[in-house]
């Protein structure tokens, strides 16, 4: 009888065990989803990619698992895995939400530089339109550059604006795209130049 007795506290144990385990890790999936919010708020898929594909794809794992045990029989349900990759995933998600905050901050000052130099590029691509070489033929060609040129001044507006408003990735991406025109203008009018000195050899 007394060892019947002494056995019941470690039976209990092992039921409680039982019971904790089968018990789907609320407080932790309902923390891996605010931290998932706070990094999506962060748009950490523009500024941290990497971090955030992590941390969804941990998210997912989660999700995986806990589907898994809610597909077996009640009694055969351990949610132990399921806690240790709710923690893993709130990491993620955290990191991911700190690595937005740092990859915004080097996004911004990219995209400062950027528009900074495509600033400076219109003025020196204006003055090697004006020495572009006219003849026939030529007048249209060169007008459709000057074309290109003052539609790159106009996105420089759009550039501000997205910087004002802290859409630093849509504000490099035109800056990227305003360089890559001015780039293919000035070598245009560059290659025509160098033609003409070569034909007056």
């Amino acid at each position: 009888m007394k060892r019947m007795l002494l056995g019941l506290p470690a039976l209990a144990g092992i039921a409680l065990l039982t019971v904790s385990c089968a018990k789907e890790p609320t407080e932790a999936i309902t923390a891996v989803h605010t931290a998932m919010d706070a990094a999506r708020a962060a748009q950490a898929s523009d500024y941290a990619p990497a971090s955030f594909s992590a941390a969804e794809a941990a998210l997912a794992n989660l999700e995986a698992e806990l589907k898994v045990q809610s597909d077996k029989f009640a009694l055969t349900r351990s949610y132990a895995k399921a806690t240790e990759l709710a923690t893993a995933a709130k990491a993620a998600a955290d990191k991911a939400a700190a690595d937005a905050v740092t990859g915004k901050e080097a996004m911004k000052a990219e995209a400062t530089t950027l528009i900074a130099g495509v600033r400076t590029q219109v003025e020196a691509t204006k003055k090697l339109l004006d020495k572009a070489p006219k003849g026939k033929g030529s007048a249209a060609d060169i007008a459709a550059m000057k074309s290109d040129v003052a539609g790159v001044e106009t996105s420089l507006g759009e550039m501000d604006a997205a910087m004002t408003a802290g859409r630093y990735k849509e504000a490099k991406a035109k800056a990227v795209a305003a360089k890559a025109s001015l780039d293919k203008i000035a070598a245009d009018v560059q290659a025509a130049i160098d033609a003409k000195k070569a034909a007056h050899r």
